[in-house]
């Protein structure tokens, strides 16, 4: 089976190479926040993670109405840090692979 792509959405700049040292299995690609691909990123991704208080209420809407239209799993870190992040993956993750 194939790599599950999650698409992480804000979070700590410094903090992104940590989010994408995923497990096998999975290929992360860190968004900074709104910009014009965000919208086309996210609807390639299995998955996606939002990391609330860490990303403008913009970007956050246009996420959550790609998620909606096209039925994407999403997750929620309610902060930056390495390991909600990493553990809002792994749960974005096993909703992509459960769909």
């Amino acid at each position: 089976m194939s790599n599950v792509r999650v698409l992480v959405v804000g979070g700590i700049d410094r903090l992104h190479p940590f989010y994408r040292d995923a497990p096998r299995g999975i290929d992360v690609d860190v968004a900074k926040g709104d910009s014009p691909s965000l919208e086309a990123r996210a609807e390639s991704a299995d998955a996606v993670v939002l990391v609330t208080g860490f990303v403008s209420h913009a970007a956050a809407d246009k996420i959550r109405g790609v998620v909606r239209r096209r039925g994407i799993p999403l997750a929620s870190a309610t902060g930056g840090g390495v390991s909600r992040v990493r553990a809002s993956i792994a749960e974005a993750f096993a909703l992509a692979r459960s769909a």
